[in-house]
């Protein structure tokens, strides 16, 4: 899809309704785009028709007031099949649904059902000296990044100790204390950030860890180096991001084609997870790592090649950059409290999927591989 003109009502006598239904009955398809302060913007969807579009506007802008621009209802009644009717927005998105898109939203809602149908109680009790992390769903556990045996086994405690009888204070059948000794006694990978603050409050704490890293991926579960993409903790936090993902996904994959498509959400999502995973450990979801490389994806390809018609406009950009941002800087904020011991959880948000979904998602976008094919030829 290509941009054709751009018309600003209150200050041409150009009529970009007019233009558009004159571009529609020359068989020619396009949309046109209503922006704020009367202005409106005219796409032609197929290539191949940009050259004749672009000489029929500056024909119209020569003279606007020409009779042959005047819409004419009968004459789309005569061959209704030869003549191509303005486009419709879907819902949601700029482009229509493709079958990547459409599958991804389907397993997300899917996924996001089976776990809440699954799950119990999210966040146990806590026990001095065992990791405080979520209890997930089964099918959570099997998706998240990593769920090495330390945390197998801390559900096999909550199983005959469970979160009741901590909150009522019962003491621990002898099963259940030595099961609590164990634990105490074993570390496990909960990220680089945790480990940091730890070094900074206590001079004496070392950085190193000589434990396992990626333990269910180096036996052969590859598959959770996506998969977290597709689960999510909440109904807000998979409304917002699957809100976002058919506002961005539809128009790349409209552009892309499947094959392409689906490299940079694995990409994207590949590097974002390991990132986050590295940072805060494995408890993390969610489709915003990916959602942010698109973001970034579609404002490069608008500053390397805008005449493939990514929308997307300058104030979502910007929302999208003070959502980020200020994530990160409340981020700061907890870590300071952190450090000097006022604070000791932090915020549960991926800041470190964020920005790397973004960093991977611009990159791509200024490679040439991912043109527009027509432009590419």
């Amino acid at each position: 899809m290509r941009l054709i003109c751009t018309i600003n009502t209150a200050e041409t006598d150009e009529n970009p309704y007019e233009f558009s239904y004159y571009l529609t009955g020359q068989g020619i398809e396009n949309e046109c785009e209503e922006l704020p302060n009367d202005t409106s913007r005219i796409w032609v969807r197929d290539e191949d028709s940009v050259v004749k579009a672009l000489s029929f506007y500056e024909q119209y802008k020569a003279n606007p007031h020409d009779p042959r621009y005047r819409a004419q209802p009968e004459t789309f009644k005569k061959e209704p099949e030869l003549i191509a009717r303005p486009q419709k927005r879907r819902l949601l998105s700029p482009a229509p649904y493709g079958p990547i898109s459409i599958l991804i939203l389907l397993g997300v809602v899917t996924l996001f059902m089976w776990a809440q149908i699954q799950r119990g109680t999210l966040v146990p009790p806590k026990i001095i000296g065992i990791v405080q992390a979520p209890i997930l769903a089964p099918v959570e556990r099997a998706l998240i990044y990593d769920y090495p045996p330390y945390f197998q086994e801390r559900d096999t405690l909550f199983s005959i100790y469970t979160p009741k009888d901590i909150e009522e204070k019962k003491p621990p059948s002898a099963e259940a204390r030595k099961l609590i000794e164990e634990l105490r006694s074993k570390t496990t990978w909960m990220g680089i950030y945790d480990r940091i603050v730890m070094a900074i409050r206590s001079p004496d704490y070392s950085l190193t860890y000589d434990g396992p890293l990626f333990v269910k991926i180096s036996q052969g579960e590859v598959w959770r180096i996506i998969a977290p993409t597709f689960l999510h903790f909440d109904l807000l936090h998979i409304f917002f991001n699957v809100l976002w993902f058919i506002l961005l996904g539809n128009q790349i994959e409209f552009r892309l084609g499947g094959l392409r498509y689906l490299v940079l959400i694995l990409l994207t999502g590949i590097f974002s997870n390991t990132a986050q995973y590295l940072m805060s450990g494995p408890f993390f979801m969610g489709l915003s790592g990916v959602v942010c490389g698109m973001a970034a994806f579609i404002w490069a390809r608008q500053q390397v090649a805008p005449w493939e018609g990514y929308l997307l406009h300058r104030f979502t950009l910007i929302f999208l950059a003070i959502f980020v941002v200020g994530m990160f800087v409340l981020q700061t904020a907890f870590f300071i409290l952190q450090i000097t011991g006022k604070f000791e959880l932090s915020i549960g948000i991926a800041n470190t999927a964020h920005l790397t979904g973004a960093l991977v998602g611009y990159l791509l976008g200024r490679s040439p591989l991912f043109a527009i094919r027509h432009q590419r030829k």
